[in-house]
């Protein structure tokens, strides 16, 4: 199955109708979009966003923006820091799975609108966009089964179904420069301020202690000892994407123990004292396996309990 393809049924969700968006300035933004001036719709957003950076349906076509100048990088930036400070959001994490499934990474496109769902179970769009990945991992595995087995003629008619689903799905696909409808309801302005202000840097000690914490979680991590890794989160700590504790531990079971080898590092930590036990640590993640590799911004809320310095919260930023 093509990942292009199936990035292509995906991505006409990636817009709104106008009249999803009350608020002027992301109207503004999405008819500049709409004329072709992602660039002119971006600067509007961030003059805004200067002002108001709180504004979610501002950050949310900020996002939409950076899409269409083909920064999805930086789109999936904005869409992840959403998740993260507006959980209750669907959209966000429905434009993140189209972005991941452009990277051809299923695995993080599916978790994402499992997540949009677990916020929103009536999200349709979400709901199509999940069968569509679906899709598109049992394509690969059946690609993957048939290397191995090349005489198998039933796993050739189960590729070729879903070779056939895939083809009857891209006709209907608006093209890139269409905005195509969108079924999901509009993106609420949120109750909650968000807190903008930086706290202040921890101390020497402070940072020595959490530095050698996450030293020995990535640590853990790269030797694939599970033991050691779950060790290094607070009994306190709530997963991402609305996954449950269990969930996330057999998640995360998988991930680290399928790859034959992994090495994970954190560079350039940044450490921010936000009281005398709790720690929030930036940072950039290298990550490679013997299958996939990549460079992410993340994020780490580290707790001082009575076995030493935990995460309570992971996310990227």
């Amino acid at each position: 199955m093509s990942a292009l393809r199936r990035t292509a049924v995906l991505a006409a969700v990636l817009l709104l109708s106008p009249a999803a968006f009350a608020d002027s300035v992301s109207t503004q933004a999405q008819v500049l979009i709409e004329q072709g001036k992602a660039g002119d719709a971006l600067q509007l957003l961030d003059k805004h966003l200067g002002k108001n950076p709180q504004d979610a349906e501002a950050r949310f076509m900020r996002g939409l923006a950076l899409v269409r100048l083909d920064r999805n990088k930086d789109a999936i930036r904005v869409f992840a820091d959403l998740t993260r400070d507006y959980p209750q959001l669907p959209e966000p994490y429905n434009n993140l799975a189209v972005l991941y499934a452009a990277q051809g990474d299923y695995d993080k496109a599916r978790e994402a609108l499992e997540a949009a769902l677990a916020t929103h179970p009536s999200y349709a769009t979400a709901h199509e966009n999940l069968g569509d990945i679906y899709a598109a991992l049992a394509g690969a595995a059946y690609n993957r089964a048939l290397a191995l087995d090349e005489s198998n003629q039933m796993l050739r008619r189960k590729l070729s179904l879903i070779n056939q689903l895939d083809s009857s799905a891209a006709p209907a696909v608006a093209p890139k420069a269409q905005p195509a409808p969108a079924t999901a309801p509009a993106v609420a302005a949120p109750t909650t301020a968000v807190q903008t202000s930086t706290p202040p840097a921890a101390d020497a000690e402070t940072r020595a202690a959490v530095q050698r914490a996450i030293d020995a979680w990535t640590g853990a991590w790269s030797k694939q000892d599970l033991n050691a890794y779950f060790a290094a989160y607070a009994d306190t700590f709530t997963p991402e994407a609305g996954l449950s504790r269990s969930a996330w531990e057999a998640q995360r079971r998988d991930r680290i123990g399928k790859p034959r080898r992994i090495r994970v590092a954190a560079r350039d930590l940044q450490f921010n004292a936000v009281n005398d036990k709790q720690v929030q640590v930036s940072f950039r993640q290298e990550y490679e396996s013997d299958t996939f590799a990549d460079v992410t911004a993340k994020a780490l809320d580290m707790v001082l309990t009575a076995g030493g310095w935990k995460i309570a919260r992971e996310y990227t930023r």
